[in-house]
């Protein structure tokens, strides 16, 4: 396989990655350093690999936004930025992101809770939710795709809710619960509609429902606001029992139970393009390097218009690797074969980058596709439903197959901004293998259960499928090796702080630890 690359992180990589080859065979030692929870990080290596953006409808159907058109719209629309003085009155309001002139300007924010740099495009989503101004009212609050930020002031605009014509929503047609997004909300159309999952039981057919985390749902948008700014979710319809796309929340170190033919008939009844005839690769890949096959497929089919786009077309590249918002074109990555981008794909963006907490550029937020508060879409994308867009395309797979993804496995959350340590055994003084970091709703896969050390009176242990690669003996990360051992890479977690949202059909799993989490 041969690969031309655009200069930018992945470069920075590659020189990093020899550079400490030479060291070790100079036997000079170096350290390694985990940076994911460093408090910033440069704005070149997080505007990444994203194409045009992308909007999806509830039938899998992928199109590229008229990035010309839409930037003309906001050249004719009237706009008061958050740092004039005539915003600050305004209560119940929206913060609009969709100020840029430019498509490919995106937004810079910092996260309230860890105070790490974020960013995200306007053009993708325009909505958030309006928390409030700091001090000298030089930065607005808010909240979007589950993260809570800060952003200048005049970076964004404060609208009145009872004066925009959309915001975003969910809403249960037949059964399934599905995500509308607007990207402009001075219009009443909607840009995506995707599936988010079925009703989970609580939720009303044909009824709106607010929530800027989809985790938490409201009926009123100033409840949902007073909510918000008390930092509690008490007032919403399951305040209790918060929702979670299987999907988005599935990591990669999982297997999809798909075959090769259920891939291929979805990718051949949609187009005809450069995806089509693919299927064994994602398979074949899934099973060396550990990352899940359909969940890869999501983001190859979001990223490349199921493999129709420009870039797959000319540069057989699936996944718009190298291809920065500035430059998507130019930038990318191209491939001797569209099969060379999904093992590229699997085995250095995925494996060796996104699932490595040690990783050089500090991605990882977890494996889980995720939103801005955890997982791949922190970083790998500047559409803050990036995640749930492409976790979509799984849920279509799985309703065109007779193989049921859903639910295969038990999944838990830690607690929101707890740091939970993996470890070899079950004990606390067992290695530590890494750390999960403070990231929101960070999930793991449950293997098994175990008794072990005591933790704040809890002597239960799960056994959960690790997200690095390890060494023979799990005593350590090993990095850049790729290739993934599920049966031999796991570790284990106390159970206090962790908790189970998703059932999976391995039964022994039972909730030891009840107590509230959210």
């Amino acid at each position: 396989m041969s690969l031309y690359i655009a200069k930018g992180k992945r470069m920075k990589k590659i020189l990093t990655t020899f550079l400490i080859s030479v060291l070790t065979i100079l036997g000079v030692s170096y350290p390694v350093h985990a940076q994911s929870d460093s408090s910033t990080f440069e704005v070149e290596e997080i505007q990444r690999e994203d194409q045009p953006i992308t909007n999806v409808d509830e039938n899998g159907n992928v199109t590229f936004i008229d990035a010309d058109a839409m930037e003309e719209e906001i050249s004719s629309t009237p706009m008061v930025m958050a740092n004039d003085t005539s915003s600050r009155s305004i209560d119940v309001g929206v913060v609009n992101f969709r100020t840029k002139s430019s498509a490919n300007e995106n937004t810079l924010y910092v996260e309230d809770s860890t105070n790490k740099q974020g960013y995200l495009n306007g053009y993708a989503a325009s909505d958030g939710a309006f928390l409030g101004y700091n001090s000298d009212y030089s930065k607005v609050k808010f909240k979007i795709a589950g993260v809570i930020g800060w952003v200048d002031s005049n970076q964004v605009s404060i609208v009145d809710y009872n004066s925009v014509s959309s915001v975003s929503y969910y809403v249960v047609n037949s059964g399934v619960l599905y995500h509308v997004t607007t990207n402009n909300i001075y219009q009443s159309n909607y840009a995506s509609k995707v599936m988010i999952g079925y009703n989970p039981g609580y939720l009303q057919e044909n009824v709106p429902y607010y929530s800027y985390d989809g985790h938490y749902f409201y009926t009123s948008y100033q409840t949902m606001i007073n909510d918000y700014r008390a930092g509690s979710y008490t007032s919403s319809v399951n305040s209790n029992d918060p929702y979670f796309n299987y999907f988005q929340y599935l990591p990669h170190r999982s297997k999809t139970a798909h075959t090769t033919s259920d891939f291929d008939n979805l990718t051949n009844s949609k187009a005809n393009g450069k995806l089509n005839g693919l299927g064994s690769y994602f398979i074949e890949y899934q099973n060396q390097y550990g990352t899940n096959a359909a969940l890869m497929y999501g983001v190859a089919v979001l990223e490349s218009g199921w493999g129709t786009s420009n870039i797959a077309k000319t540069k057989n590249n699936l996944f718009g690797h190298g291809a920065v918002d500035s430059n998507p074109y130019y930038g990318a990555n191209g491939y001797d074969t569209p099969a060379d981008s999904i093992l590229y794909h699997s085995k250095i963006f995925i494996s060796e980058g996104y699932c490595d907490p040690l990783d050089y550029n500090g991605r990882y937020f977890g494996s889980h596709l995720g939103d801005k508060a955890s997982g791949i879409n922190v970083k790998y994308a500047s559409d803050p439903y990036w995640g749930e867009k492409a976790a979509s395309i799984v849920w279509q797979l799985n309703g065109t197959s007779q193989n049921d993804d859903y639910s295969r496995y038990t999944i838990g959350i830690k607690t929101k901004g707890i740091n939970i340590e993996v470890h070899r055994d079950p004990t606390l003084s067992s290695t530590t293998l890494y750390q999960s970091g403070s990231a929101d709703y960070y999930p793991m896969i449950l293997l098994a259960e175990t008794q072990g050390d005591n933790v704040s009176g809890n002597n239960i242990w799960y056994k959960i499928q690790s997200d690095p690669t390890l060494d023979a003996s799990r005593s350590q990360i090993v990095q850049d090796q790729g290739e993934y051992d599920f049966n031999n890479f796991y570790g284990y977690i106390n159970s206090h702080n962790m908790f189970k949202i998703i059932q999976g059909s391995n039964s022994w799993f039972h909730d030891v630890y009840t107590t509230d989490w959210f």
